[in-house]
Parts: C-alpha cells; structure tokens; sequence
C-alpha cells in the first residue's frame, strides 16, 4: 500500500508501475473496467513478445489492417508470422497509452491512442528500411504514435484490428497529448 501511493503521489499508474513495458497511466481510470482489463492483457502480451497469448485473444475470423507496415486484412495465422517476424526485429519494446474510448461489448470497437516505442536489435533488413525512420541501424531507439481500433465479438475476443500511424519526430512531446 505505501508504494501504491507513492506511485500515485508522482502521477505513475499502479498498472504502469507494476509493467513499466505498457504505461496505462493515462487510461487507468477508464470507466469500462472489462475493455481497461481486456486492453492491459493484449498490451502485455505484446510488449513482452508473447505471440501465442496474443492469438488466443483473437477471433478465428480475425484480421489485421496495420496502415505503417502496410499490411491490409491479414488473417490471424499469416499475422501471427508477419508480426513476429517484425517484432523480433525489435528489442526493449514499450507502449505508453495515451487515450481510451469506446467498448468491448460484442460488435462494439474500442480506440487506444498510444506511443510504441523500441529499440532495434540489429541493423533492419532491407525489407523493414522503408518502415523506419532513415539511415535507422542496430541500437536507435525509435517511436511511433499509433491509434488501435478493435472490433470485438461474443466470446470477447478481438475479430478485427486496424493500426494506424506514424513515426515520432524530432521534438516528439507525449505529454502534448494529455487532456
């Protein structure tokens, strides 16, 4: 209890301070606690690179639309490879949410805006350049502001997923975001 509120007296989610991989400090006090719950445990499996625990959230029908990597309606098996491919490209993975709205009610969707960032392991691939900002190599940290829509079914699980975003610039302030 002590650290719980020191966390709360230097603004830090408990969450955030208990998974410092996905900050959800900013959305912790989201009113749809099941969507807030179904949200932490996609981001932490993501973050910590757990592929398999990320498919079990998906729908059979799933499909994934990721605008940065220029992926549009990819089932759920050729994602699943397509996504660790990429993400093993990557080390020292962290999300920090920014926004939350919308529901995990069956046939609602949900919107996170959120801040990936990652450092890459080695010099990317050719096929990853153009994804990355230039001249990018092994131990750059990168950032890239993100909004997720997830569409949800019965069984609560994701039936479809659009990423949309962009890489961070120069002077990059997440707390320019803050409401």
């Amino acid at each position: 209890m002590r650290f719980q509120k020191l966390f709360l007296a230097m603004g830090v989610g408990i969450a955030a301070a208990m998974n410092t991989k996905f900050d959800d400090s900013r959305i912790e006090n989201h009113p749809d606690k099941l969507l807030l719950s179904r949200i932490r445990t996609y981001f932490h499996a993501f973050t910590t690179g757990d592929f398999d625990g990320i498919r079990d959230l998906e729908a059979e029908e799933y499909n994934m639309t990721d605008i940065p990597l220029g992926v549009v309606r990819s089932p759920k098996m050729a994602w699943y490879e397509q996504n660790k491919g990429f993400t093993n490209l990557l080390t020292d993975l962290q999300v920090q949410a920014i926004s939350l709205y919308g529901s995990c009610s069956p046939g609602d969707f949900a919107i996170m805006e959120h801040v990936v960032w990652f450092t890459l392991k080695n010099d990317p691939p050719e096929a990853a350049k153009p994804n990355l900002p230039p001249g990018a190599m092994k131990g750059d940290r990168v950032g890239m502001i993100n909004v997720a829509v997830l569409w949800w079914n019965e069984e609560g699980k994701i039936t479809h997923e659009l990423e949309y975003g962009r890489l961070t610039w120069a002077d990059f302030d997440i707390t320019a975001f803050d409401m």
